[in-house]
């Protein structure tokens, strides 16, 4: 009687990617690394239009570019919200209402925002309504 040898083949198969995927277990760490799980700052999330710290979160236009600009130890947020005409909004979260130049936020968490508008010299007409959109989409 005749045996076919393809049920060999198969085993040959199936025993090759088995060790093809032992030989890459050690690639995938077990745990988080610790230069990731202890990466310093304030945890961010960005999506294609919504901005969220923790501490407020907002909405922004399509369009615009967001650009974190707070340094990763400082812990307060500091943040520009560029349209593509070169107009921004700056948002930065302060520990307290100061005298200097701009507009502040209480949110009813207790975060204090200080916020500032710039528009570009070559600004669109719908800059200053984008700019007083996203700023009074701002919640915490």
């Amino acid at each position: 009687m005749f045996r076919s040898p393809r049920p060999a083949c198969i085993r040959v198969y199936w025993l090759s990617i088995l060790v093809a995927l032992a030989a890459c277990a050690p690639l995938v760490p077990a745990t988080v690394p610790p230069h990731i799980k202890n990466t310093p700052g304030a945890a961010v999330v960005v999506t294609d239009k919504l901005f969220d710290a923790g501490d407020f979160r907002l909405e922004f236009p399509r369009a615009w570019t967001v650009v974190i600009t707070s340094e990763a130890h400082y812990g307060r947020i500091q943040v520009n919200f560029v349209a593509p005409d070169g107009g921004k909004v700056f948002i930065q979260q302060v520990d307290a209402i100061d005298s200097s130049i701009g507009e502040h936020k209480i949110l009813p968490n207790g975060a204090v925002l200080k916020l500032s508008v710039e528009a570009a010299a070559k600004s669109s007409a719908g800059f200053s309504e984008q700019a007083r959109q996203l700023i009074s989409s701002i919640r915490s």
